[in-house]
């Protein structure tokens, strides 16, 4: 009885994306937007001063194929940019975390930030909006506690 329905939603063109469907970086379904994204940016404090060792994560923006999700560190400068990551091209939340406590000038209140990874900056080997590698910014100013 499963095979056949498994048959029956194949014919169908219903099928699985990541390790056991379409996988290897190749599209889930005829016309499902897909595309590299990373979001890079700069964090800094409410008076403009540039914030190292802010941990940057993704609440929901996860890589179809490996489950991954975006992450980066801020540097000396504050800036950032995040681990490159397959998505539908939807948009999603950015945590900003200050995980070292004082040892960057200060305690900072977690921030989350709703970004949209459409409409978005192409980078390269983008045929349409939904194909190639693609790079949202995301800059933040945190508070302190």
């Amino acid at each position: 009885m499963k095979k056949l329905l498994y048959l029956l939603l194949g014919i169908l063109g219903f099928t699985a994306c990541g390790e056991g469907g379409a996988g290897g970086g190749m599209m889930c379904e005829y016309g499902t937007p897909t595309a590299d994204f990373t979001v890079k940016g700069k964090v800094t404090d409410a008076d403009g001063k540039p914030i190292k060792g802010i941990e940057i994560s993704s609440k929901d923006l996860r890589s179809f194929i490996d489950g991954s999700g975006l992450s980066a560190e801020t540097a000396e400068d504050g800036t950032f940019v995040t681990n490159k990551i397959k998505e539908f091209g939807v948009g999603g939340t950015l945590v900003f975390t200050d995980t070292d406590g004082e040892a960057n000038g200060g305690e900072f209140v977690t921030l989350e930030k709703q970004i949209s990874t459409l409409p978005q900056k192409q980078i390269k080997d983008g045929e349409r909006w939904y194909r190639g590698e693609y790079e949202v910014t995301a800059d933040v100013k945190l508070k302190k506690r």
